[in-house]
């Protein structure tokens, strides 16, 4: 039996599915919660608030993030390459604050689950941010994190986890002015 790889865990429920109504009535879209540093969280937020002045279109964070991890998917159909992408994600990790360790710290993994019953968290440097994603793209993530669990057993990433490391990896690199590309990306395809 596979380990859960999100809050979701939408490998489990595709391979539960018995009959054609029951995989009908599958909704299109799914939710996930992610852990942000209140400071990221602000400055995509503004970021989103500039992208819709420019284009004069919705722009919302989960448009940001769902772009982000649609790039990054392409990307790894792409290349192809589960070490590689191990290996990227691991370096952007190390580069990223996990708030979520940082949460759970004084406490020890068997007090407290891998994905605890939604709560605000406690922490005043933390925002939490329910985003809508595609439910396919949010499965492909499993997928992947399935696929990596084969060459990396244990490994420590779960979507929400890899969408918060994007998020705040882009961020950082755009508040040094590094990722330009992307938001003239973002604007051209207006929003």
């Amino acid at each position: 039996m596979l380990r859960a790889f999100s809050e979701r865990n939408l490998i489990s429920q595709e391979l539960s599915k018995s009959n054609l109504i029951t995989r009908v009535f599958v909704p299109q879209n799914t939710e996930l919660r992610l852990m942000l540093p209140r400071d990221v969280y602000f400055r995509a937020m503004i970021l989103c608030e500039d992208v819709r002045e420019l284009t004069e279109e919705r722009f919302k964070l989960s448009d940001l993030i769902n772009h982000l991890w649609s790039d990054f998917i392409g990307f790894v159909r792409e290349k192809q390459d589960i070490r590689g992408t191990y290996k990227l994600l691991l370096e952007y990790d190390r580069g990223t604050p996990n708030v979520r360790i940082k949460k759970y710290s004084e406490i020890t993994f068997e007090e407290i689950p891998l994905y605890p019953i939604r709560k605000t968290p406690v922490d005043d440097q933390t925002e939490t941010y329910f985003l809508k994603i595609n439910r396919r793209l949010a499965l492909r993530g499993e997928v992947l994190l399935a696929d990596i669990e084969k060459i990396y057993p244990n490994h420590p990433f779960y979507l929400e986890r890899v969408l918060e490391i994007l998020l705040i990896d882009f961020i950082e690199k755009h508040s040094k002015g590094e990722a330009q590309e992307i938001v003239c990306g973002i604007i051209e395809m207006g929003g």
